[in-house]
């Protein structure tokens, strides 16, 4: 029995948000990219394109991610003021996290 994949959801489909789905999709066999969210319409397109064929949901919320049934894990590739924000929603939502550099753009959160 092959082992449990890792379900991922991904925040942001700028240039590193894309890199990290399509590694997701292709190169991670013990992670699975089951939902994305970003609010830019141009992302959604591209995700229709290249995620949608694999079965990701899509969503413009962050917080409609966090609620994605099964989700265990959150990668954050969204724009850099909003990371720690959604770096702390997913915390406390009880996910794993990736997030790109920097953290934050603030010592103060």
């Amino acid at each position: 029995m092959a082992p449990p994949k890792l379900k991922v959801g991904l925040s942001g489909l700028g240039r590193m948000g894309k890199r990290h789905a399509l590694h997701f999709l292709n190169r991670t066999p013990r992670a699975e990219l089951i939902a994305i969210s970003t609010p830019d319409d141009v992302e959604i397109e591209w995700a229709k394109q290249h995620l949608e064929p694999f079965g990701v949901t899509f969503y413009k919320s962050y917080e409609d991610l966090l609620a994605h049934n099964g989700l265990e894990a959150v990668v954050i590739a969204s724009i850099t003021s909003v990371h720690a924000d959604q770096a702390i929603k997913a915390i406390a939502a009880d996910k794993h996290v990736l997030c790109e550099k920097p953290l934050s753009t603030s010592i103060e959160v």
